[in-house]
């Protein structure tokens, strides 16, 4: 407690130290001992939910989590929780977040927070978006940036990573540069902006090609790719320096390599999980 409660910040100005100023929300969030404060707090939290579950002959769990005990995961601040489609669960939930309210200080933050449905009727929905006052979501739940899905990506779920390119581009389009700034733009930027998803998943080839599609159209026309434009194939132009290429990576063969080195603020963000 004293390395929580003691903690004190100065500031660096010109190289030289000015002052300084207590902390007074604890662990700054990248400090080296916040991760383990995290931890115990959280555990916590669980203790508390699986002493209210059992005090409680209400709770029921999530049919595929029933067999493991399971009512909560949780990442950073991120915390996600699953129970069956029914009031009474979802109010024994409550009561212990409003315990864990009361013993830790840390208050969930209702505008980040969701619940999520599969298979509950509408009269029940309302009646348990009306225990925890969250918002509904709609499935697949996105998580730290991505879509939560047990199956391999379609191309449906990665549309709006479609989208995100294309509105980047639309930014640049009334910008006077050159095809060298163009390209420049294309290698620093469009050909990272996939880099987060490609970590994770194996992007559908289509998707790939579509993101492709719009870095080829911007290079050669500063949009849409228009017949007769591009003079050299895109083949070529993804070859490395030393044989005649520009040394762009494809997508495909970037998401694999990615995919081989595989071989993640006190203001919880909630994401409840209800089915049936």
């Amino acid at each position: 407690m004293e390395c929580v409660s003691t903690t004190s910040f100065s500031i660096s100005i010109n190289g030289s130290l000015h002052g300084y100023f207590k902390g007074k929300r604890g662990l700054r969030q990248s400090g080296p001992l916040s991760p383990y404060l995290f931890t115990l707090i959280m555990e916590v939290l669980t203790l508390m939910l699986h002493r209210r579950i059992h005090e409680s002959n209400n709770f029921t769990y999530h049919r595929y989590f029933s067999k493991l005990d399971l009512i909560n995961l949780c990442f950073a601040d991120d915390l996600f929780l699953f129970a069956h489609g029914d009031v009474n669960s979802a109010t024994v939930i409550k009561e212990a977040l409003d315990e864990f309210k009361d013993a830790s200080g840390l208050t969930p933050s209702m505008p980040k927070s969701t619940a999520y449905f599969c298979n509950v009727l509408n009269h029940t929905k309302l009646a348990i978006l009306h225990v925890p006052p969250f918002e509904e979501g709609r499935l697949p739940v996105k998580y730290l940036g991505v879509p939560l899905v047990s199956s391999r990506l379609i191309f449906r779920d990665c549309k709006e990573l479609i989208e995100k390119v294309q509105n980047r581009i639309n930014d640049w389009k009334n910008k006077s540069l050159s095809i060298t700034g163009r390209l420049q733009l294309i290698q620093s930027v469009m050909g990272s902006m996939h880099l987060f998803w490609a970590s994770v998943f194996m992007l559908p080839t289509r998707v790939l090609l579509d993101i492709e599609q719009l870095m080829r159209g911007f290079l050669w026309c500063q949009g849409s790719l228009r017949k007769g434009k591009a003079k050299v194939s895109w083949e070529v132009f993804c070859l490395p320096k030393d044989e005649g290429g520009l040394g762009i990576r494809r997508l495909e063969h970037f998401n694999k390599a990615l995919m081989v080195s595989m071989g993640g603020d006190c203001n919880m963000r909630i994401d409840m999980i209800i089915a049936m």
